[in-house]
């Protein structure tokens, strides 16, 4: 009796031990690790790189946003002026009863310091800005009087400097070296008198 081609198998047909084999889990695990390097491409990037240049167009303009503020602000603004190492990242005014004007800076050694101003320093500031603040100082700087802050909070590491005047206050805060924050904060003195 002849015998013919053997019958053809289909594509569809139902998982058995001989058509279930190590192929079929390599191909889910390599779906599975293709879907978790997507992920984690998306979520962190490819190539970043912390020392590039800012492109011209994207730098802040630090005085237009602050003339841009003044206009709806009750108090002077300030407009610190640093050295060519300050780089600008973000400048807001939010308005309302308790109106703010914040200014982030990387400072010369790469961190970030900020400067909260409002009409005058309120508590619920200094805990946003410096949580568990101890004052270690009293000093002046350019005529005004000022504190030397520290956080207390273990798991945040933040100094502070704030700084109150005639119609403005302001901190000036960050995880940097507190000789940084004090230049800024000498500079936006400078800026309110």
């Amino acid at each position: 009796m002849p015998t013919g081609p053997p019958p053809r198998k289909s594509n569809y047909q139902r998982p058995t031990k001989k058509n279930t084999s190590l192929r079929n889990m390599l191909w889910a695990l390599s779906l599975t690790l293709g879907v978790v390097v997507i992920v984690a491409i998306a979520f962190f990037g490819v190539g970043s790189d912390q020392s590039r240049q800012t492109l011209p167009n994207s730098e802040l303009d630090v005085a237009a946003s602050a003339e841009r503020a003044q206009a709806e602000a009750d108090f002077p603004v300030i407009v610190p002026q640093l050295g060519e190492d300050w780089v600008g990242q973000h400048a807001r005014f939010s308005g309302g009863e308790s109106a703010s004007w914040e200014i982030r800076y990387t400072s010369p050694q790469g961190s970030l310091v900020t400067l909260v101003e409002q009409q005058e320093v309120s508590a619920p500031m200094l805990s946003a800005a410096v949580p568990g603040a101890v004052v270690e100082s009293e000093q002046q700087i350019e005529g005004a009087e000022c504190q030397v802050l520290h956080s207390a909070d273990a798991d945040q590491e933040r100094s502070g400097i704030t700084c109150q005047g005639d119609g403005w206050g302001f901190v000036a805060h960050g995880s940097g070296d507190v000789a940084e924050i004090e230049e800024l904060a000498a500079a936006a003195v400078r800026s309110a008198g």
